[in-house]
């Protein structure tokens, strides 16, 4: 594992990891994804991964039941649609899912650069075995 040059470039790489794993997850084997909220259908490098609870809250930043594909006009240009990621939420993992993921939420996480590496070496890793697995 590379060392990050402090702990904001640490975030940043766990973040790009973080979101390529989520759209290469929610891809297709020809590398479609579908918005999560509006249902739109895109290539994987066109989508967000967007968050149904915000990654401002650490503990649910790197959440992978919090994250999905979602389409750009819907996770920057029209606040994520948060009623409706939780309903996909629901439908995907549980009527509780939803609930469970808002309470962790409120949970005070600190993380150091150390923990930001972990999360982006992860990450790393599960978006090439994800790559390779459908031949993306």
């Amino acid at each position: 594992m590379r060392k990050s040059k402090n702990k904001k470039l640490a975030k940043a790489k766990a973040d790009k990891y973080f979101s390529e794993y989520i759209r290469l997850r929610d891809a297709d084997s020809n590398g479609i994804t579908t918005c999560c909220t509006c249902g739109a259908r895109d290539h994987w490098r066109q989508m967000d991964a967007g968050h149904f609870i915000t990654r401002d809250r650490l503990a649910t930043r790197y959440h992978e039941q919090n994250c999905h594909a979602q389409c750009r006009l819907c996770n920057r240009f029209q606040g994520g649609h948060q009623y409706k990621h939780a309903k996909h939420v629901e439908d995907t993992y549980g009527r509780e899912v939803p609930d469970e993921i808002l309470e962790l939420s409120q949970q005070t996480t600190k993380w150091n650069q150390t923990d930001f590496e972990l999360h982006a070496e992860r990450y790393r890793e599960a978006a090439a075995d994800i790559r390779s697995c459908k031949g993306l």
